[in-house]
């Protein structure tokens, strides 16, 4: 069986000056559907039911009714094979988590995942996380958000395509309740950097746990990940910054 139809919402054309031709937006993503083992397809066709949300764009969500608890909600956007999140999903039952991811394999591993765990306090999405952002949380809903090791987009024409700018900040800081933890980490030293830039520049909305111009060192709660213990294998650092969100 083929991943849901409607769960990738679809490019909604931008307000151009007077005049112009309306714009696409820009994507911090390209989406690669690739070829789902046959365990993955069954995962779609029999789990995406039981851990799936079909959210329309633009739609709301109802994180209680969702969950059937208040437990506080942590999400994860991009979370690539979901081997993190299922990870801490397992690890804290008395959090319930979100989870939000374009590549369709990537999906179906983690609902894999989902299934043989006997996760009940996961929830995935397939579809563009800024829309999500924007008008599928309620304010101030969130006690976590994760950003692990986003994709870099390393050459020069295409950092605009980097998801952390500060336009993103602004839907996070709308989302994340006073206190809550923002989490991201990258291998990538100059985006590591640039992040650390743009934080730093929303200090007013955003407070560095590390202290001012500092990485933090890798919590023992966020799991290394095989990729990863690869790249220590290599020498390759890891970047940390856990920043959390001031009262308004």
């Amino acid at each position: 069986m083929k991943p849901p139809e409607n769960v990738h919402s679809p490019d909604r054309l931008e307000q151009a000056p007077h005049g112009e031709p309306p714009r696409r937006p820009i994507r911090s993503f390209v989406l690669r559907q690739g070829r789902l083992t046959q365990a993955q397809a069954r995962a779609f066709a029999e789990l995406w039911p039981r851990y799936g949300i079909d959210r329309p764009p633009g739609a709301g969500l109802d994180l209680a009714a969702l969950f059937g608890n208040d437990q506080p909600v942590w999400l994860e956007i991009g979370f690539g094979n979901g081997e993190t999140l299922a990870t801490l999903a397992a690890r804290h039952p008395e959090r319930n988590f979100l989870g939000i991811e374009v590549h369709g394999p990537g999906v179906g591993h983690l609902l894999l995942a989902c299934e043989r765990l006997d996760l009940t306090n996961l929830r995935l999405l397939r579809q563009d996380a800024v829309d999500l952002l924007d008008s599928g949380l309620p304010p101030a809903s969130l006690a976590g958000v994760y950003l692990l090791f986003p994709d870099p987009w390393p050459k020069q024409r295409h950092h605009k395509r980097r998801i952390l700018n500060p336009a993103f900040l602004v839907k996070l800081a709308r989302v994340l309740r006073p206190g809550g933890t923002f989490h991201a980490a990258t291998d990538w030293e100059p985006y590591a950097q640039q992040m650390l830039e743009v934080l730093t520049a929303a200090g007013d909305q955003f407070h560095n746990t590390a202290g001012p111009g500092q990485f933090a060192p890798r919590p023992a709660d966020r799991p290394l990940t095989k990729f990863e213990r690869r790249g220590q294998g290599l020498g390759h650092g890891v970047w940390d910054l856990i920043f959390t969100r001031r009262a308004d």
